[in-house]
């Protein structure tokens, strides 16, 4: 009741902007941090009030100064930032969000944590480690974005040398030899990250989450998403393009793919050389 009756008195209050987007993706409400920076500047004389599904996205933003789950009405004073992908797609998803609150140029999340919880992370899990997971998120991208477990686990015992963290869902498969901290929420999942040497998983949310705590990252792309749409440059973006890709298209929902020919041609042992040759 105490956060409809808050929403009720910043929807009356005219000096307000709420910012929404609510595709329910971990990862598109960590985009929406981006451009907040731009829309404090702005509009300085004003409360910005974030609508979004995961809360703790915006956890200690300055940029924020009120952040709710809940949403009543869509006044002219709501900005919603979006972006559009298909095959054809050659703008990346973050010139997109900025152009589309009247911005320019290519900015990233960001999210904050604050000391405690990244010493709480290294209590949990100290000395050195590789945060991994290796599953997505496949309601709506199917099994286009998978590259699997065996071929995780493969990678994962060629570094043998090295301790892993799976993070994730709690009903994600468990890899064999790793710590597990599956079923974390977010910002302590962000916070395993951040202590990290890198992270290790696919395109998608916690590839957005690992840049938002200025971690670097393994992504298995394949040929699904054309990776000057939505890969970070300091990242190793492994990428298979093939004849059918790239094949994503954010305005509708995708169904099983039965070659995964892009995925399947990438090997483990290649993967595993080049994470030496540019991380270790």
């Amino acid at each position: 009741m105490f956060e409809y009756l808050k929403l009720i008195y910043f929807l009356f209050r005219p000096k307000t902007i709420f910012i929404r987007k609510r595709s329910g993706a971990l990862g598109d409400d960590l985009l929406i941090t981006l451009v907040l920076p731009f829309l404090r500047n702005k509009y300085p004389d004003h409360k910005i009030v974030v609508e979004v599904n995961w809360k703790d996205h915006f956890k200690n933003n300055p940029y924020v100064d009120w952040i709710t789950d809940k949403h009543l009405k869509t006044t002219k004073r709501h900005i919603k930032p979006k972006y559009l992908i298909h095959p054809d797609t050659k703008q990346s998803i973050y010139s997109q969000f900025m152009a589309s609150v009247g911005g320019s140029g290519e900015h990233w999340p960001e999210l904050y944590l604050s000391q405690t919880e990244v010493a709480q992370a290294r209590q949990t899990v100290p000395g050195e480690y590789i945060a991994i997971c290796p599953s997505g998120k496949q309601k709506f991208s199917s099994n286009r974005k998978e590259w699997g477990l065996k071929n995780f686990q493969i990678l994962r015992d060629l570094l043998k040398d090295y301790r892993f963290v799976q993070i994730g869902v709690k009903d994600d498969p468990l890899m064999e030899n790793v710590i597990d901290c599956r079923g974390l929420n977010i910002r302590q999942s962000a916070a395993i990250i951040k202590n990290s040497l890198f992270f290790m998983g696919l395109e998608g949310g916690l590839m957005h989450l690992s840049k938002a705590v200025g971690q670097k990252s393994v992504i298995i792309y394949g040929g699904f998403i054309n990776p000057d749409v939505s890969a970070y440059q300091d990242n190793l973006n492994i990428v298979n393009i093939v004849h059918c890709s790239p094949c994503f298209h954010s305005d509708k929902k995708h169904d099983l793919c039965d070659t995964m020919i892009c995925m399947k041609g990438i090997d483990p042992a290649m993967v595993y050389k080049r994470i030496q040759d540019a991380f270790l």
